[in-house]
């Protein structure tokens, strides 16, 4: 039986490994799992699956690299300048790194996003408008970690995220922010309270919703008006999953992962792509396959994942 903290992925391999006759054995607080059978054996390291070759997944893990790669192909992407940390004196230029910081930054109006370039799950990423919170950006990130890029801020309309195994995919869904829906008579710090108070929001998701709005707090959204409380994506975030149905949107969101899939070399991989005025680009590459969020939204939801786990854990066994 799995334990409640179990990460789901653990969970949905044990159950693979009992249906189809594997040895399951973890490791390191369950972040090392091997399965075994007929004297071979495959491991899974965090949410990675012995498929991918190893300059894939360190390709995966530089955002940066990965743009480049995108760009050098001719994939729509969205830019990611990469700067490293000072402490690495040996690979920083004698002018240092701020003098280009503060040029991009310029060149971008103070719209743009700073990160750590091997990040995951949009921790550490901050919206940047002014030179005080790009100090501050810059600062938060170095002292955690060896790099950071920066992109340019768009005002995203959506967010997809495609499962690709062998560049075909698994799995597409939309990511949907977070909202406050008005009702003609309360003000936004209200609305922001009581969602609170119910727990459709965290205590995080309200203080960076304050921020964000500062300005319109006093501010009654009309009945049936909806205003989302984060610029971010991300299902940690308080996203909600959905589910893209076959069409053209999804032909034409599938393609593009494709394109970006080839253009490092990767089989496993998660494809985050964004549309922005109407136009797709690819967001980033992860060769780290994380459905927990997805997988306890719904049942079905954790039935897909599984299957996803399946088809994965078969490619690893398949003669090379």
């Amino acid at each position: 039986m799995s334990s409640p903290r179990e990460r789901i992925l653990v969970t949905l391999l044990r159950e693979i490994a009992a249906e189809q006759g594997y040895r399951f054995t973890s490791f390191s607080q369950d972040w090392i799992l091997r399965l075994a059978r007929q004297g071979q054996a495959r491991h899974v390291f965090g949410f990675n699956f012995e498929i991918n070759s190893a300059t894939a997944l360190s390709l995966a893990g530089d955002k940066a690299a990965v743009a480049a790669l995108l760009a050098d192909q001719g994939v729509a992407h969205i830019e990611h300048r990469f700067f490293l940390n000072p402490s690495r004196a040996a690979y920083v230029p004698d002018h240092g790194h701020w003098p280009a910081i503060l040029a991009y930054a310029e060149a971008q109006h103070y719209q743009l996003v700073a990160k750590p370039n091997d990040g995951t799950g949009g921790l550490g990423v901050t919206h940047v408008q002014t030179q005080a919170q790009l100090e501050r950006a810059v600062q938060t990130i170095f002292q955690r970690g060896q790099s950071l890029s920066l992109s340019p801020f768009y005002p995203i309309d959506n967010e997809f995220r495609l499962v690709m195994l062998d560049a075909e995919c698994q799995l597409a869904y939309s990511k949907q922010r977070p909202a406050l829906h008005g009702d003609g008579h309360s003000h936004l710090r209200s609305l922001l309270a009581a969602a609170l108070l119910s727990g459709q929001i965290s205590q995080a998701q309200a203080s960076e919703a304050l921020e964000q709005h500062q300005g319109q707090l006093e501010r009654v959204l009309a009945a049936g008006e909806s205003l989302t409380i984060s610029w971010k994506h991300n299902l940690g975030a308080g996203a909600t999953p959905r589910p893209l149905a076959a069409g053209p949107q999804l032909a034409a969101l599938a393609r593009l992962a494709q394109a970006a899939a080839q253009a490092i070399n990767i089989r496993f991989a998660s494809v985050d792509i964004v549309e922005v005025s109407g136009e797709l680009r690819v967001l980033e590459v992860n060769s780290g396959i994380m459905m927990e969020h997805f997988a306890r939204h719904r049942p079905e939801n954790r039935a897909l994942a599984k299957a996803i786990y399946a088809r994965a854990v078969e490619k690893m066994f398949a003669p090379h």
